[in-house]
């Protein structure tokens, strides 16, 4: 045997890279394979589903079976999944981890959904599973509690995955690229800017078009109304499915390893397809008095784009990779990631001021449309749609800037959330007015629903660009400001108090509260803007001085929107009083100012 130091003067050894597999790899798999095998029993009992009756007559006709092509739409997507996870578990744990997180982050509001056929069942408008012939009360069978379990489980493999995903980005060579240049960039850098925009168009016509009701209907049975104010278990599973579509495709073109992004878009956009084919399939062939609405088509079209997303996103970065394996690109991909962040500014600018500039118009065109000799009505809340409008627009100007875009980009993202909240109000007054015979949406109304898009449209593009500038500085050190951190929380959690509070109540009539159930368009925009304050607050302490400083100012300046709508909505009361969501909104913009001075004085200190 040869000597230690023989070996050691040996000068024919030559270097090599160990290529074993990580030990995180390892620790990934398990989770994987559990995350497979959940989302395949899942998957059978949605195709169980094909051939058992959901609900049953307590007397008189019964229901019409469903469709068996829309049960198949509305199962065979889960299947799908679990086939790709068992596909992918043994050569990239992660990746099968991501295809069944994206679908049990949807299977959430799936399940909530599901619930509407144990505790209603012909008001949850099931229609690829039963179609009501008669009034006579129905009640839940097997099929029913087999749809529910189905999609619990979708949940549980979602978790499971997302175990998974946690655990393989603990390996060495995650999130790795052939071009060093594109080592940890986020995905949307590395897919392109072209593809990030229609994935993040796609989410948000997907998540929109789960708002708009399923089917149009003449049949005295079937009743499809508004969806929020259907029973709660539609208009909650429908806000929670059309969140997660948002959150999943925002953390997956986030996500630093383009596996992980390909997996989880595919996952969302085929439970969104399960969800909103089914509903296309069923209103075109559920007969006479049932028609397909809009908002399936849109849903059903926003769906398929998810998923070639999700199937191109792996390949078309790859292949950006090796274009930037040259010398020449590597060169001019120095800058990747400044040019990357201008052109997210630049979108969120164009986006902010269309919705900025439809909100205000929104508030000065007519809302409503009137049979003629009947005056046309007042809605207060154009008031406020007015003031978020332009504020947002004063806010997106400086994006079309470099020396600014970045200082201001947190501020916009979270002023356009304001859009939401006062377009929603709009909009709470046009779906109770338009239910009344010869009244119809106006040119203001339609302004309203282009400035709520583009809202969403801005709040993504500045997410992207905050990723995309992240990808330039030093983020090792996440322990962030205590100081900052427990103020902008409280501010947050205040504001959001108030934002659930009534702004005023009168002898007849109160401001939108959380109180009232079902909850109106105008309570959830409100929820909406509390769920982004206290999301923006906890974001800031771990930001850097002058980023989270806006990112509170922008805080607290939409909730300065909502609480001047008081003075300019409380008209509509006899006799108004100020509500305690004034008291609370106000304390809350003081907290959040406070905080946005502690976190700009960090760079001094």
């Amino acid at each position: 045997m040869a000597s230690s130091s023989q070996i050691h003067r040996s000068d024919k050894a030559s270097p090599r890279v160990i290529e074993g597999r990580a030990q995180d790899d390892k620790g990934a798999r398990p989770p994987a394979i559990a995350a497979a095998a959940v989302a395949s029993i899942a998957a059978s009992l949605a195709l169980a589903v094909v051939v058992l009756d959901p609900v049953s007559a307590t007397s008189g006709d019964g229901p019409t079976g469903g469709l068996v092509g829309a049960s198949l739409v509305a199962s065979v997507p889960l299947a799908v999944v679990a086939v790709g996870a068992w596909l992918a578990v043994v050569r990239s744990p992660a990746l099968a981890g991501a295809v069944t997180a994206g679908y049990g982050a949807v299977a959430v509001g799936l399940t909530v959904l599901d619930l509407g056929l144990l505790l209603d069942p012909i008001d949850a408008n099931r229609l690829e599973l039963f179609r009501p012939i008669t009034a006579a009360v129905l009640e839940p069978s097997a099929g029913a509690y087999v749809v529910v379990a189905s999609h619990a489980l979708a949940v549980l493999a979602g978790l499971l995955g997302w175990i998974a995903v946690g655990r393989a980005s603990l390996s060495d060579g995650y999130g790795q690229s052939a071009s060093p240049d594109l080592t940890g960039r986020a995905a949307a850098a590395r897919v392109g800017g072209l593809l990030s925009t229609v994935a993040v168009v796609a989410a948000v016509i997907g998540a929109g078009a789960l708002f708009v009701p399923p089917f149009v209907s003449t049949d005295s049975i079937v009743l499809v109304p508004a969806v929020v104010e259907s029973p709660w278990t539609t208009a909650v599973g429908s806000a929670l499915a059309a969140l997660a579509v948002l959150v999943v495709a925002a953390s997956a073109l986030a996500s630093i390893s383009p596996v992980v992004a390909s997996g989880a878009l595919f996952g969302a956009g085929a439970a969104l397809i399960g969800l909103t084919g089914s509903r296309l399939l069923a209103g075109l062939a559920s007969g006479p008095g049932i028609e397909v609405s809009p908002g399936s088509v849109a849903g059903t079209a926003a769906a398929v784009v998810l998923l070639a997303a999700g199937v191109t996103a792996w390949p078309v970065a790859a292949a950006r990779e090796r274009r930037a394996g040259s010398d020449r690109v590597r060169r001019s991909g120095l800058d990747d990631g400044h040019l990357s962040s201008t052109r997210w500014h630049v979108v969120a600018g164009v986006a902010g001021v269309v919705s900025g500039v439809a909100s205000i118009a929104g508030g000065l065109l007519a809302v409503l449309v009137v049979p003629d000799g009947l005056p046309t009505p007042t809605i207060l809340a154009t008031r406020t749609a007015v003031i978020a409008g332009f504020v947002l627009v004063v806010a997106s100007v400086p994006l079309f800037f470099s020396l600014f875009a970045a200082t201001v980009r947190p501020a916009t993202g979270v002023l356009s959330v304001s859009v939401v909240m006062t377009g929603a109000g709009v909009l709470q007054a046009v779906v109770l007015a338009t239910d009344i015979d010869g009244i119809a949406i106006g040119s203001g109304g339609l302004a309203i629903i282009v400035a709520v898009v583009a809202a969403v449209v801005c709040g993504s593009a500045t997410l992207l660009a905050g990723s995309a500038e992240r990808d330039d500085v030093d983020t090792s050190d996440t322990t962030g400001d205590r100081v900052v951190g427990a103020v902008a929380l409280l501010g947050a959690v205040v504001a959001a108090i108030g934002l659930a509070l009534p702004l005023y109540s009168g002898s007849d009539v109160t401001a939108a509260t959380v109180t009232e159930i079902p909850w109106g368009w105008d309570v959830w925009g409100q929820m909406a803007l509390a769920v982004t304050l206290v999301v923006a607050a906890v974001v800031a302490a771990r930001s850097r001085p002058a980023r989270g400083a806006a990112l509170l100012a922008g805080g607290s300046a939409a909730v300065v929107v909502y609480v001047v709508g008081w003075p300019l909505t409380s008209g509509r009361a006899t006799d108004p009083t100020v509500g305690p969501g004034v008291v609370a909104g106000a304390l809350g913009c003081v907290i959040l100012v406070v905080a946005a001075l502690l976190s700009a004085r960090r760079r001094a200190r």
